[in-house]
Formats: C-alpha cells, sequence, structure tokens
C-alpha cells in the first residue's frame, strides 16, 4: 500500500465522504450502516489530527498531588 493512507488530506477526504454517504442513509432504516459509517470517519479524522504536526496538540502538563 502506498502512502495515500497515512495523507492526513486523504484521511479528512474520506472522513468527509463517509459522513455525506452517512448523511444520505440517515433517512433510510440502515441505521447500523449510519453509525459504523460515522465511527469510520471519526477514526480517520482522528488519524488525520495524530498525523498532522500543525494540528498536533500539546503535551498535558503531569497533575500534582496533594
Amino acid at each position: 500500500m502506498d502512502g495515500a493512507a497515512n495523507d492526513p488530506r486523504t484521511l479528512k477526504y474520506v472522513a468527509e465522504i463517509t459522513r455525506k454517504l452517512a448523511k444520505m442513509l440517515a433517512r433510510t432504516r440502515y441505521q447500523m450502516l449510519v453509525y459504523l459509517l460515522e465511527m469510520t470517519a471519526v477514526e480517520a479524522e482522528s488519524l488525520a489530527d495524530e498525523q498532522d504536526p500543525k494540528r498536533a496538540r500539546p503535551a498535558k502538563p503531569p497533575q500534582l498531588r496533594g
């Protein structure tokens, strides 16, 4: 497999298309498919955010115990 699967832009595109498909199916009886599509979109966005250095989250400071 080439590097396209790891490209944040590709992952964002997959999330966008998946959400559009889920929205089209939302008014049908295929609610489980809609749920799976939404979870796929969430996972694709999560992977894209992990791989995009500009969107990297700052590290959390350690919790102080008192």
